[in-house]
């Protein structure tokens, strides 16, 4: 299934490919459940500890629910993760107020 923010994730892949495993501030787990008319159709697991991306149902820390378009939105800068949580538009289980803020970051500097 083509989604748009199949590209945000690639860019993420990519950021990954340039991160010292050894020289990393972020070291936590993250799903991503990305859904499309209310249902889930993918799911990746980017777990910056081993500095990896994988599409897969795998555990984590934190697991970030949300529409194809919200992922998309939040990956290229133009709808902040904050503003995606107040809005119910992402779903966030785990180790909420830590992890989200030191992701943030992370993936809004994709643009």
């Amino acid at each position: 299934m083509s989604l748009k923010s199949n590209e945000v994730f690639a860019k993420i892949a990519k950021r990954l490919e340039n991160i010292d495993p050894a020289n990393r501030q972020v070291q936590q787990v993250y799903k991503f459940r990305i859904t499309k008319d209310g249902k889930v159709v993918k799911n990746w697991v980017m777990d910056l500890k081993a500095v990896k991306l994988t599409e897969s149902d795998g555990d984590a820390e934190a697991t970030l629910i949300m529409d194809d378009e919200i992922m998309f939105a939040i990956g290229t800068g133009a709808m902040p993760a904050k503003e995606a949580m107040a809005q119910d538009k992402m779903e966030v289980r785990g180790q909420v107020e830590q992890l989200i803020f030191l992701l943030e970051p992370f993936i809004a500097s994709l643009k």
